[in-house]
């Protein structure tokens, strides 16, 4: 995921563009509405010893009578590049039912999201965690729709549909729970997104460069990424089609940056990959159109004078982290669990999964930041 924005005037790391337009962020309340009753079996209650709260008003963690969320990192939390629709093996009357719902709507994911025959248990933490979060008053007309397969066969590990659909609250309470982004607690950790999918902002994973990892050798590749796709005729025309304004293809080009992601892929040998993202996606771009685009993209030479010819990922090589969903590290190197202060799960390494990285960035030339937030550790 894009990393925290560095110091001294360096611009910081994009936030993934929405729909509405790019850099909208939902209004967020400047307190919480009224909290529900303490329930029957109160969750554990925060003390002032405990190493999860910490001291400064900026980065205290949300808390309603006995509930404690994790605090928002100073920079936001990490920004999931989910590669799926939302609505991908939902059943076709049930999305279509859902669509039609009046008043403002929502989606939540658990962590570790996976259909269930019988998601009772989800639900009701789901519920929970909302009317905590949102309040008594404001969640009374709550209601949390649980998604169905349709009957489409795959071999997936944890095939989606993951998300379920929020309606009942306010404008105001849905745009809250929404800017919430990410919601952690002991007992429950869930993500929050609009109601519109918003856009990714990652382009693919590119290996095979003969580069250390550094963030010299970052420039170099989003250097390489930015003249293969200028150059890329089916891009440029796909890209022209859409939007014939010269600016706006070399505002996009001037937009990609680039993260390095150093694995351990056996006990003796470690690769460098590149992640590479865009601060700027164009205006055009919905988040049906993204998989024509990522396949362009992906099927870019990206070769350079020095350093080999690298490959983008496709396939059974994409990355996909079985906790946040997120495409652009593998599940054991998800950065959540490394948040200080993180109270959901705590890091889990499975199979054969790289257990080492570090996050570098470099921008494209005349890169402009957008503002926002931005956060990376692997």
């Amino acid at each position: 995921m894009p990393p925290p924005p560095p110091a001294h005037g360096v611009p910081a790391p994009p936030e993934p563009s929405g729909l509405p337009p790019p850099g909208t962020i939902p209004p967020q309340p400047t307190a919480l509405p009224p909290p529900l009753p303490q329930p029957s079996t109160p969750m554990p209650v925060a003390s002032s010893g405990d190493s999860h709260v910490p001291v400064t008003p900026a980065t205290a963690p949300i808390t309603n009578n006995t509930l404690e969320i994790t605090p928002r990192p100073p920079c936001g939390f990490p920004e999931p590049q989910l590669g799926d629709s939302i609505t991908r093996g939902l059943d076709k009357l049930l999305s279509s039912a859902w669509l039609s719902k009046p008043g403002p709507k929502a989606w939540i994911r658990p962590w570790r999201a996976k259909l269930e025959p019988d998601a009772e248990a989800t639900y009701t933490k789901l519920r929970n965690l909302i009317q905590w979060v949102v309040g008594q008053e404001a969640s009374a007309s709550l209601v949390i729709s649980t998604p169905q397969v349709d009957d489409s066969f795959t071999m997936e590990r944890h095939p989606p549909p993951w998300h379920f659909l929020v309606s009942g609250l306010s404008k105001d309470a849905t745009d809250f729970l929404v800017g919430l982004k990410v919601i952690s607690t002991p007992e429950c950790t869930a993500f929050t997104l609009p109601f519109t999918q918003p856009v990714p902002t990652y382009l693919c994973t590119v290996e095979n460069f003969t580069l250390p990892d550094s963030p010299a050798s970052n420039a170099i590749v989003a250097g390489v990424v930015i003249k293969a796709l200028r150059s890329y005729d089916l891009f440029t025309e796909y890209f022209r089609g859409e939007d014939p304004n010269p600016d706006v293809l070399a505002t996009f080009l001037n937009s990609i940056y680039v993260t390095s992601l150093h694995i351990a892929i056996s006990a003796t040998r470690k690769q460098t990959l590149w992640n590479v993202y865009c601060s700027r996606p164009p205006s055009f771009l919905t988040f049906d159109k993204y998989f024509t685009w990522q396949c362009l993209i992906r099927t870019a030479r990206f070769s350079s004078e020095d350093y080999g010819m690298g490959v983008a990922f496709i396939g059974e090589k994409q990355f996909k982290c079985l906790g946040c969903k997120s495409l652009d590290h593998p599940t054991g190197l998800c950065p959540f669990p490394t948040i200080p202060g993180w109270l959901g799960p705590k890091p889990q390494l499975i199979d054969t999964l790289p257990t080492q990285a570090t996050v570098k960035v470099s921008r494209g030339r005349n890169y402009t930041p957008r503002g926002g937030e931005g956060h990376s550790k692997g």
